[in-house]
């Protein structure tokens, strides 16, 4: 009795796998649905179009954008929660993926648990600039000052993620941060180039536009590697400082369960879209690089950074809404 049924499950298990396959065979046989977990216009709009038309060219079926916004990108999630997982209905989202479970008591969905991270598709690095009247232009000016007088350490932070990659900051530095919050990170970056705040940890996007105009020294880049869009912006690690890595990121998602001969499929499709010299040109214009991941080196990374990001949240004292 038991061999039988043994010899049925290995069936069945043999049944499954040849399906799945055959599944990402004839994979895919209708349009993509692609939720973009955010509103029109801005970069996960923009990446998520690019990624749409390269897609549909290289499946040679069409994929099909739909916005989705509201609630830090949950809306979107949860409507890539309820759908099918059979690769018809896929995602892309950015950093609240991840800083969702660290801001927020309830979400509607698990994020480790009911999604198929499929593929990584870009990143921008966080930059962190001074106000020139701080006198600071590296990170070692920063611990100087910190240590002559603490209450000149004042940070402006537009957002929770921000308020993290502060967080980070104070840890490897060890100095104490007074974070100082601003409604959008306009305001924020501007009160640095006037003077009113010494610095900020913000976006490429929100700072390029001071470049070279004397007013924002441009301290360094949240990153392994220098950004090709600020080459002569050093990292932190050059500085002294290795480990502190804060990045703008997109990535595609699929619902829980998704096939993995689909998800395979689907991430070499991306890799190929990646590697094309116009898609890398238009994923430029939204100041990204592109970023080039297996699955499970993707859902690996994910998995690292909610739990980073929720440690961080208790140090700085964030309470989830």
């Amino acid at each position: 009795m038991k061999r039988k049924t043994f010899l049925s499950l290995s069936l069945l298990g043999m049944a499954l796998g040849a399906a799945a396959s055959a599944m990402a065979q004839g994979y895919p046989a209708k349009p993509v649905k692609l939720i973009i977990a955010s509103a029109p216009g801005g970069g996960t709009d923009g990446i998520g179009r690019v990624i749409a038309e390269a897609l549909g060219a290289i499946l040679k079926q069409s994929v099909v954008p739909e916005n989705k916004a509201g609630a830090s990108g949950q809306i979107g999630s949860d409507a890539l929660l309820k759908s099918a997982p059979d690769g018809y209905t896929i995602m892309i989202t950015q950093n609240a993926h991840t800083t969702n479970p660290a801001l927020f008591r309830k979400l509607p969905y698990d994020t480790l648990k009911d999604f198929t991270p499929i593929a990584p598709l870009a990143t921008s690095p966080l930059v962190f600039v001074a106000g020139t009247s701080s006198g600071v232009k590296s990170l070692k000016d920063l611990v100087d000052l910190g240590r002559r007088d603490p209450k000149a350490l004042n940070f402006a932070t537009a957002e929770s993620s921000i308020r993290l990659a502060v967080q980070q900051l104070s840890d490897a530095t060890g100095l104490k941060m007074q974070q100082l919050p601003y409604k959008g990170t306009g305001p924020a970056v501007t009160d640095v180039a006037g003077g009113h705040v010494n610095f900020a940890v913000t976006t490429m996007a929100s700072v390029l536009p001071f470049r070279g105009s004397g007013r924002m020294n441009f301290v360094g880049v949240l990153a392994a590697e220098r950004s090709p869009f600020l080459p002569e912006v050093p990292t932190l690690a050059e500085q002294g400082f290795p480990g502190i890595e804060v990045r703008g990121w997109w990535g595609l998602f699929g619902p829980a369960n998704l096939p993995p001969a689909i998800t395979q499929q689907l991430n070499a499709a991306v890799r190929t879209a990646l590697q094309t010299p116009e898609v890398r040109q238009k994923i430029g214009n939204f100041l990204a690089s592109p970023w080039l991941a297996t699955p499970s080196e993707f859902d690996a990374w994910v998995q690292r950074e909610v739990s980073s990001i929720q440690q961080l949240a208790r140090k700085a004292g964030i309470e989830p809404e």
